[in-house]
């Protein structure tokens, strides 16, 4: 009894002490990591390291205030919670927050290649400059002329920029003042040119792309000044990379104050050679700057003897240009030249394709033809096999799906008319000019997406001689063009598309399930879109007080109030129409009135099946002072043609039994309300009466008219009205579009064969025959 009493005593007494030991390591265990990271120098020169032990002695000070609140306890470590607690560590202040650039270009260091200032004057700007802008700015990637004084109004398009500065020796310094100031880091190499120089862009763009952007550069025409120091000659034409330039721009105050009275190029050299210790030289890495300077240069008189100086066949500059009809007239010279070299090049490709066909597989048999042009598509099925079309002087046959001859007019005309001048311009070329007359007896033409328009024509030619006459099939390929990308300005899908629907009197029946198609694809999916409904009211309607669109308002309000407490996305607008035919223009011009000039419009239809997809592509077609979009829609054939039996559906079935692309649509198009006001002034009123909206963006110089085939646009058939005072051929392309509207041509077919078959029984069975099945 007394053991056991001793030992429950001494368990008592040894409690407290285990259980403070072990708070002590504890709390040992939290707190000296922290004491570990202030005293490691290492850990405290890192920013960021001392933002994390702010935080975790604040973290370790609050919990610690906490516990002795509780406990009421004493302890060593103890931290005012009013006071913030900071390490001071000199050099160290707060970290800068990381900007990424805008561009990954930027962020990777990657330039363009060649900016090119001219040095002009106000007095040979729109001569000499106008020129030198002519003939070199579309070949270099960034072209300025500079100015020492103000000017007044250049060219259109030539960037000019004025210096108030009278002394022309000046001019260079400022310049790259302003390179510095906006193109520092842009470029690879900068180029510095008068504007009497004439400079084969293209060659010099070639050379500087074959320099290693990492050595110093500084090349151009070497003159020697009165120190016997070689430099550049900006006349002539100088070169020089980024490197170089960049050492320049440390010293401008230095280069402004040891200026040449007399020769602006000289300026610049002691410039550069002051920051860089260079002197010029004509060659960068392997490539050689060849020039030619020219002393009372006449182009007529000096160009016989200079076509056979090969230095001048090889420069990439000549300087000076007497004049600018000069400068034209040496452009026009190298461009001849370029393109004679070319051809040769072009031969001697082809010589070395055949020599080297003999040695792979198929010999000189797996040679296509034209040389270089990719091999014609084997077809693997029926549905792969490109249809010939055939064609004579006056009309083309089976040219498309609906048609089976038309007369030969307009762009086909003009491009068959030139294949077979060049037909048989080539025949007689290879024939000794011996044929004085052709005929065309017949043409066949293809297109072919991997090589071109192909054709195969039988021409009837006459001798010089005696007359007789020869038949010569002759095969020729307009080949496709090296394919370019166009810039486009970057468009999202965020935009807001305003929808505009005109509704007239015959269209109520269809309204409601227009409605629904809208309901469907932007008020339920809480699109970006807003309908803007137009009620088109007869005169004698309004004279009469009749409302004749009042179902049709009824079923807008209650689209309306299906909304709930979204924003309101339906709202209708009227006019009046005093004939039985409105213009689009008249429709148009009455609904932009409530439109911003940035708004996009979207025109439609009642019959029209609206998804979202389709608003979509006109976001993404089309652009502000760009570009319009006119969709090619699939319109459904009528029902009880195209269906054998009832019921039919009730949406547009997709599919070529059901419907076509109608090329001759143009109700849906796309459009910003600037571009609109701005083509609209360039109507005449006869134009705005007789004309369509799609000619008048076609006038516009300024504006693509894109078209594409779009299956998420379908309309509901409807009766095609063609009034017989539409203009021009817009009255046969109406009745042409109404008879394509109703079937496929073996539909149509197939009930002309029915309908004279069910004739023939009648007057079978009435003569006492059996009818046929």
């Amino acid at each position: 009894m007394t053991t056991s009493m001793f030992k429950l005593s001494s368990l008592h007494s040894f409690l407290p002490v285990l259980v403070g030991m072990c708070m002590g390591i504890a709390l040992n265990m939290m707190v000296a990591p922290f004491f570990d990271e202030m005293c490691d120098p290492s850990k405290a020169t890192n920013p960021q390291n001392v933002i994390e032990l702010h935080q975790r002695n604040n973290n370790v000070r609050i919990k610690k205030e906490t516990v002795d609140n509780h406990k009421k306890a004493e302890s060593s470590f103890k931290l005012d919670p009013t006071v913030q607690q900071t390490v001071n560590m000199p050099g160290i202040g707060n970290p800068k927050k990381f900007v990424r650039p805008r561009f990954a270009s930027t962020e990777l260091g990657i330039r363009e290649k060649l900016f090119v200032a001219v040095l002009t004057s106000p007095n040979t700007i729109n001569s000499f400059g106008l020129a030198v802008n002519k003939t070199l700015s579309h070949y270099v990637t960034k072209t300025i002329f500079f100015t020492a004084t103000k000017t007044g109004m250049p060219p259109p398009g030539m960037p000019v920029v004025g210096f108030m500065q009278q002394h022309a020796t000046y001019l260079p310094i400022h310049v790259l003042k302003y390179i510095r100031d906006h193109y520092a880091n842009s470029f690879d190499y900068y180029m510095f040119i008068t504007d009497r120089t004439y400079v084969r862009a293209e060659k010099i763009f070639e050379l500087v792309s074959h320099i290693s952007v990492s050595q110093d550069i500084y090349l151009g025409s070497a003159e020697i000044d009165d120190d016997g120091q070689k430099h550049c000659s900006i006349e002539g034409g100088l070169i020089v990379s980024q490197s170089v330039i960049e050492k320049a721009f440390t010293q401008l105050d230095w280069c402004m104050m040891n200026n040449h009275v007399s020769s602006a190029s000289i300026t610049l050299g002691r410039c550069l050679h002051q920051t860089t210790a260079m002197q010029c030289t004509d060659h960068g890495g392997d490539k050689l700057y060849k020039y030619y300077h020219v002393v009372d240069f006449d182009f007529d008189d000096d160009i016989p003897i200079l076509r056979n100086d090969a230095r001048f066949n090889t420069s990439l500059s000549v300087y000076p240009m007497p004049d600018d009809i000069s400068h034209y007239k040496v452009h026009r010279y190298f461009c001849q030249l370029e393109l004679n070299l070319t051809k040769q090049e072009i031969v001697k490709a082809k010589e070395n394709m055949v020599y080297l066909s003999e040695f792979g597989p198929g010999g000189r048999d797996s040679l296509t033809w034209p040389l270089g042009v990719s091999e014609a598509i084997q077809p693997k099925s029926r549905f792969d096999i490109l249809r010939w079309s055939y064609f004579t002087d006056k009309d083309i046959y089976f040219d498309d799906d609906f048609t089976n001859v038309k007369k030969l007019i307009g762009a086909d005309k003009v491009d068959v008319t030139e294949v077979i001048q060049t037909a048989f311009g080539r025949l007689n070329r290879d024939n000794g000019h011996k044929y004085r007359s052709f005929s065309l007896l017949n043409g066949y033409r293809r297109f072919e997406p991997a090589r071109g328009l192909e054709y195969t024509l039988d021409l009837e030619v006459q001798t010089n001689n005696r007359g007789e006459k020869e038949i010569k099939r002759v095969h020729l390929l307009r080949p496709l063009n090296k394919v370019e990308l166009v810039p486009m300005p970057y468009v999202t899908e965020n935009t807001k598309v305003y929808l505009v629907v005109p509704v007239f009197e015959q269209d109520q029946n269809d309204f409601t399930i227009f409605m629904d198609s809208f309901s469907k694809a932007v008020l339920d999916t809480n699109d970006n879109t807003e309908l803007c409904i137009l009620l088109v009211y007869k005169s004698t309607d309004v004279k009469s007080g009749h409302d004749a669109f009042a179902v049709v308002k009824q079923t807008i309000n209650y689209f309306i109030n299906k909304q709930n407490d979204q924003e309101v996305k339906i709202r209708w607008l009227a006019m009046n129409s005093n004939s039985s035919f409105i213009s689009e223009f008249e429709i148009i011009d009455r609904v932009v009135r409530d439109f911003p000039s940035n708004a996009l419009l979207a025109i439609g239809t009642i019959g029209m099946e609206l998804e979202q997809d389709y608003l979509n592509r006109v976001r993404m077609n089309t652009i502000q002072g760009w570009q319009v979009f006119f969709p090619i829609s699939y319109w459904q054939y009528k029902q009880n043609l195209a269906y054998e039996q009832e019921p039919y559906p009730s949406t547009v079935e997709f599919g070529q039994k059901y419907g076509h692309f109608d090329v001759n649509s143009y109700e849906h198009s796309s459009f910003y309300v600037y571009d609109y006001l701005v083509g609209r002034k360039l109507l005449s009123s006869t134009e705005i009466k007789q004309g369509q909206l799609l000619d008048m963006f076609l006038k516009n110089p300024r504006i693509h008219v894109f078209r594409a085939t779009d299956p998420a646009l379908r309309n509901r058939w409807k009766n095609i009205s063609c009034p017989t005072h539409l203009h021009g051929d817009r009255y046969f392309k109406c009745l042409q579009r109404r008879s394509e509207s109703l079937a496929s041509r073996a539909q149509l077919a197939k009930l002309i064969f029915e309908q004279q078959e069910k004739e023939s029984g009648i007057s079978g069975t009435a003569a006492g025959q059996l009818p046929r099945n």
